[in-house]
């Protein structure tokens, strides 16, 4: 078994020198009992088993965080993970040997290094998202679209939710930005943090996703300010003219659910058409607005969205929170429906504060370099120890745990 190992590697850091994050052709061998005389099923459990082959030699990867103490190189949070997709497979040879089929195949594997930063690890983030709250209400009339600071964040924390590395909740009853023509800030003051998080004390989430709507105005204002009759009645009748796109303009926030440091500040737009009486009320979330190429084209931007994120915070480290710490033992926030699994290890980080010299408060945490191993598992939690105590290291509950 050992051996086989370390051929595996040699194979995956030749081809890494070679063809990083490129498709590779491998040949590799698999083999399948006929099982009375169901040659077909051999023959597709065989071949099934060389693409594993080919995806193991090709994309068996070693990742690490290396630390040298005393001249000495740890290796700690060692991980193998397959990462070859297999493709275009053709089969080079095939022959039953006591009545065991044995397939060799040739494949392409296209083969994912990970992240640029170093970060390999496909533990759930968490997040919540609250409310966009709108620059300007007077625009929400056409429509009836006041709903929209609510029913946006919650129909994106839907999206969100369908994307296996990201878990989000739903806290749209949560405004930031009382006045949204000042958002944001580079830092969410402690106050606006601690204001949040008291409504979800116990998500413990990883990032918090804000924002305002800055615009939901028609493009040409006098399509449904048009006094003359037959005008009016000519621009309801070309109803697909470019004279009814209206327009939908957002500023998303992405701030670090623990430190309350601004991540990711992007603006998105989209345009779509709004041809509907200007006294029908669909709502932001009524049938009527989704039949409207508007609302689909508010949809088609809330999977962008999802997308970007989903890229963006795939490769950020994964955090949890220490509920509690005593002797070497440590309890976080995080279990299995995060990924979590015993034996994994994650580096502990303290928690301190800090003042700017305008006297703001700044949260920071850091690197302990001690690691804790996972022993204990639940759905929402996890445990495990350190080497030596907590005491000796001032750990305490409300310090972290990250994975890199």
């Amino acid at each position: 078994m050992f051996n086989r190992l370390i051929r595996i590697f040699s194979i995956t850091f030749a081809i890494f020198c070679s063809f990083a994050a490129h498709a590779v052709v491998i040949e590799a061998e698999g083999q399948a009992l006929i099982v009375n005389g169901d040659l077909k099923n051999a023959r597709e459990a065989a071949i099934k088993d060389a693409s594993q082959q080919a995806s193991m030699h090709a994309a068996v990867y070693v990742s690490s965080n290396q630390i040298v103490r005393d001249g000495i190189l740890e290796i700690d949070n060692m991980q193998i993970s397959t990462l070859g997709r297999v493709s275009n497979i053709d089969v080079l040879d095939e022959k039953i040997i006591n009545n065991i089929l044995y397939i060799r195949i040739k494949a392409d594997v296209l083969i994912d290094t990970g992240c640029e930063n170093g970060v390999t690890n496909k533990y759930t983030k968490t997040l919540a998202v609250a409310a966009f709250p709108l620059v300007d209400m007077n625009q929400a009339r056409l429509g009836n679209l006041h709903d929209a600071p609510i029913a946006f964040p919650t129909q994106l924390a839907q999206n969100i939710n369908s994307d296996n590395s990201l878990t989000a909740y739903n806290a749209s009853r949560v405004n930031f930005y009382p006045d949204p023509t000042l958002a944001a800030t580079s830092t969410l003051s402690d106050g606006a943090l601690t204001s949040m998080l008291s409504n979800i004390n116990r998500m413990d989430v990883n990032y918090v996703i804000s924002g305002v709507v800055r615009d939901m105005s028609m493009v040409d204002p006098r399509t449904h300010a048009e006094d003359n009759y037959f005008i009016d009645l000519y621009n309801r009748m070309d109803y697909l003219s470019k004279k009814h796109l209206r327009s939908f303009s957002i500023d998303l926030f992405v701030h670090d659910g623990y430190t309350g440091h601004l991540l990711m500040q992007k603006n998105y737009q989209t345009a779509g058409l709004w041809n509907l009486d200007p006294t029908i009320k669909t709502g932001f979330t009524g049938a009527g607005f989704i039949k409207q190429d508007y609302g689909q084209k508010v949809q088609a931007l809330q999977q962008q969205i999802v997308k970007e994120l989903s890229e963006k915070l795939l490769c950020e480290p994964f955090t949890a929170r220490i509920n509690r710490a005593a002797d070497s033992n440590i309890w976080i926030s995080a279990g299995s429906a995060q990924g979590l699994k015993r034996g994994d290890k994650l580096t502990v980080y303290r928690r301190s504060t800090f003042f700017t010299p305008d006297m703001r408060a700044q949260t920071q945490y850091d690197n302990t370099r001690q690691s804790i191993v996972i022993e204990d598992v639940q759905g929402a939690f996890a445990s495990g120890k350190i080497n030596g105590t907590v005491e000796q290291y001032n750990i305490r509950p409300g310090d972290l745990v990250k994975s890199h």
